[in-house]
């Protein structure tokens, strides 16, 4: 960096051109020292009990399937499995290096979230609001629902991280359209690189980051036809966007293969309470704590959910009165909600539309509710906000973050009271969703029992993850009656089930008469029943 620094002159509704000012080393570490608190708190918060809990199902697969050479990733396995290869790609490389302990397989999410929070810092100030920018980047720190996402193997937590760098990329351009003489009109290289580098990203990382590329240039068609000089600008944006499809081309046309596959059979249809659910999941996070029981636990969901829709609709209708500015409008609140409609309008037909693959939308969330708090609102909207908006995050912290080894099952645990390396002992069963790949994970030596997985159904599809974790684990299949005559024969059975398990007990297992013979036991993230 020079010591000539731009700074943008404009404030928020102003198009004005940035101008440049001279800034010497000192006033530089001046200014950026807010923001690098800002990451600090958000790496503490991402690195704090980072392995306290153990992997889940899901994060299970990732390092199982990262086995596969980098060849199979990019070739057979994108063919396969419905989510793009780029985190698998990096996943791999990083395990390769550093192991795969729940800290070192997580690291990589932590990174993207602390990139992804100094990304939305960087967005504000593009935005001609500084303080909006780091407001809005202290939010996304402490959002539990990105604290929690930082902490899995995932894909979910780079999202954010690509939406931000393409939502720079689009407010340059629209800077540029924008700007006073049609001289001054044709956008920085920069811009297209910026977007260009954020929609590749999006597009390799998820299937649905599809829809949130097409919803940014949707909502930057529509925003540049509104600007004086729209022409430069649109250019960039055409050949930024030729760029990356080009660039995901072989990931956009598996993804266009799988859009009947069997590995989604499980989403959720669409319908009234999917918004409510989304708003809550946002702003508050995905956990509820349990230890209260469970009638108080669904007492508090209902009530998250009334106060994560409420504060929802609050930041919607002050932010359509409030801001002002069009690149403000356009990127923080109709690219989010326009992203939100075109996955609800395919859900009527395929169900996608499931709560963490709107991630990234936390980012304009966390900059809308800054640039409300920081701009023209009255005493008493400015309270609604920040109360409302503080009491999310609060009841999130306290059931996320602040409750670790409570969510994710706690397989060592299991094995601690049930050795499978010894060749006497219960046969262990996993349920549906917990599946044998935890046990097979975490043992410590070699399996001498039979592993199995119980399939309340038989009928459903067997999705890819199904398929290569038995195979991992070296698990067979059981239904509900060779189950009971497993049980009918003597030796013992030790039944595993986690929290998408439990209503199996209702539908399968309560009216058996055997079942009521079990003793039942809880560990942190799983039920388990002796026989």
């Amino acid at each position: 960096m020079s010591d000539t620094d731009v700074l943008p002159s404009f404030r928020a509704g102003d198009n004005a051109a940035p101008f440049p000012v001279r800034r010497g080393f000192a006033a530089r570490v001046a200014s950026a020292w807010p923001a690098m608190v800002v990451l600090v708190v958000a790496a503490l918060l991402r690195l704090h009990d980072v392995a306290a809990d153990r992997f889940w199902k899901n994060e299970l697969f990732s390092l199982t399937w990262v086995r596969h050479p980098f060849a199979w990733l990019v070739g057979e396995g994108m063919r396969i499995e419905t989510n793009p290869p780029l985190y698998y790609i990096v996943l791999k490389g990083w395990v390769a290096v550093f192991g795969t302990g729940e800290a070192a397989a997580r690291m990589p999410s932590v990174l993207a979230g602390v990139i992804a929070v100094g990304l939305t810092i960087k967005l504000g100030r593009e935005l001609g609001n500084p303080r909006a920018g780091l407001l809005g980047g202290l939010l996304l720190a402490v959002t539990p629902v990105q604290i929690v996402y930082s902490h899995e193997a995932r894909a979910y937590g780079l999202l954010p991280m690509f939406a931000v760098m393409a939502m720079i990329g689009a407010n340059r351009l629209l800077r540029a359209a924008n700007a006073a003489t049609p001289a001054s009109a044709t956008p920085p290289v920069s811009a297209a690189v910026w977007f260009g580098l954020g929609a590749a990203g999006l597009l390799h990382t998820h299937a649905t980051g599809a829809f949130a590329v097409a919803a940014l240039g949707l909502v930057m068609l529509l925003a540049l036809w509104d600007t004086p000089h729209p022409g430069p600008a649109l250019r960039r944006l055409v050949v930024a966007s030729l760029v990356a499809g080009m660039v995901a081309a072989p990931v956009l046309l598996a993804l266009a293969r799988q859009s009947n596959s069997d590995n989604i059979y499980w989403m959720p249809k669409f319908g009234l309470d999917t918004p409510v659910l989304l708003n809550r999941y946002l702003l508050i996070g995905p956990m509820v704590r349990t230890e209260f029981g469970e009638l108080a636990a669904h007492y508090q969901l209902l009530a998250e959910m009334a106060l994560g829709t409420l504060t929802a609709a609050l930041l919607i209708g002050l932010a359509l009165r409030r801001l002002r500015d069009g690149a403000e409008r356009a990127l923080l609140l109709f690219f989010p909600l326009l992203f939100v409609l075109l996955l609800a309008g395919v859900s009527l037909v395929r169900p996608i539309l499931i709560p963490r693959v709107a991630l990234w939308v936390s980012a304009p969330i966390c900059l809308t509710a800054a640039v409300l708090l920081t701009g023209g609102l009255g005493r008493l909207p400015r309270i609604l906000v920040g109360g409302l908006l503080g009491a999310c995050f609060a009841v999130g912290l306290w059931n996320n973050a602040l409750a670790p080894a409570q969510h994710k099952p706690d397989w060592t645990a299991l094995l601690r009271d049930n050795p499978i390396d010894q060749a006497a002992g219960p046969t262990l069963v996993g349920g549906p969703h917990a599946g044998p790949l935890g046990v097979a994970f975490y043992a410590q030596g070699p399996i001498r029992r039979p592993l199995l997985q119980w399939l309340a159904d038989p009928s459903l599809p067997v999705t890819v993850a199904d398929r290569l974790e038995r195979e991992t684990a070296g698990a067979t299949t059981i239904d509900t009656a060779g189950l009971a005559s497993l049980i009918a024969a003597g030796g013992g059975v030790v039944l595993f089930l986690d929290d998408d398990d439990e209503i199996l007990i209702d539908r399968h297992l309560a009216a058996a008469p055997w079942f009521v013979q079990a003793r039942r036991s809880v560990y942190p993230g799983l039920i388990v029943f002796t026989w």
